[in-house]
């Protein structure tokens, strides 16, 4: 017999559209949820559950469909795909950022690892770091997907000033929850800490695209590009910042008026008032 030899597009076309038994239950769940009037936790409900136990059944994977008949691997199995209805189900895509954060942003489904992370946060409460990330570290190893234990495991590091193992969990988070506006904001300190003024810039903008009504990504960006001496974009970034929490009548509007005051002097410094002035004018800043 001859053997036939695909070409390399061919086989990668072919391997790039290999679906995930977690995008096949969401693709037909999406179609279940077409037909409900409301989108909600019951919607989702009733339109996965019969679908994730036929879909296990003809998983031609032993080694999957063993993992996935466990109470761990179902609880694993279900936010993924409830987070994959968003991407893809055109009714859905309306509460995409807010369906996610109360998916990733929540406890443990694994009782062992919602324990160890009980525990983890009491030390972390009584500032007793080394025994927190021992039970974060717990928490994680029982439940891979567990955002909140990654993002305290992280905090414990900066606390310690271990910010490479802070960048670490952080990173690991944002694998997992790319629009994480926690993990986005405070690896972006971390990199300030560093010293590392870009890098922190690029998380900063992150959160601005994934939360652009949340003012910490253009005050944080602000405050960055100042220290790299970009005076028009710290000036951008911090009036935007501003003006937002202007709006909220929040108290760190008190911070933005402070950081705009110091780049104010410094561009008078350098004779650089009238961009100043112009930059506030495209913001309505009125100018004492």
């Amino acid at each position: 017999m001859k053997k036939i030899l695909l070409p390399t597009f061919v086989l990668i076309s072919f391997l790039s559209n290999a679906q995930s038994i977690e995008e096949k239950i969401a693709k037909k769940a999406c179609e279940c949820v077409a037909q409900k009037a409301e989108i909600g936790d019951d919607a989702y409900r009733n339109c996965i559950a019969d679908i994730v136990k036929d879909a296990i059944a003809k998983e031609e994977d032993a080694k999957t469909r063993e993992e996935l008949n466990t109470v761990e691997g179902l609880m694993t199995l279900l936010p993924k795909v409830k987070s994959l209805l968003p991407e893809i189900c055109d009714k859905a895509k309306g509460q995409k950022s807010d369906d996610k954060e109360k998916i990733f942003y929540s406890d443990s489904k694994i009782e062992s690892a919602q324990n160890a992370y009980i525990i983890a946060k009491d030390f972390m409460r009584n500032g007793q770091h080394k025994l927190a990330i021992e039970n974060f570290l717990m928490a994680i190893k029982r439940d891979e997907n567990f955002v909140l234990a990654y993002d305290d495991l992280a905090v414990c590091y900066r606390k310690l000033e271990k910010y490479n193992d802070a960048i670490k969990y952080y990173k690991k988070s944002l694998e997992i929850y790319p629009e994480g506006d926690f993990a986005l904001m405070n690896i972006a300190v971390v990199y300030s800490l560093k010293s590392d003024f870009k890098t922190a810039i690029g998380y900063y903008e992150k959160l601005i695209q994934y939360h652009p009504n949340n003012a910490e990504g253009y005050f944080g960006a602000g405050k960055n590009y100042f220290l790299l001496k970009n005076y028009e974009k710290a000036l951008n970034n911090i009036f935007t910042a501003h003006r937002i929490y202007i709006e909220e009548n929040s108290q760190y509007a008190k911070d933005s008026e402070l950081v705009i005051g110091a780049i104010y002097q410094k561009m008078l410094e350098e004779n650089k008032e009238e961009l100043f002035k112009k930059i506030a004018k495209e913001h309505d800043i009125q100018l004492d």
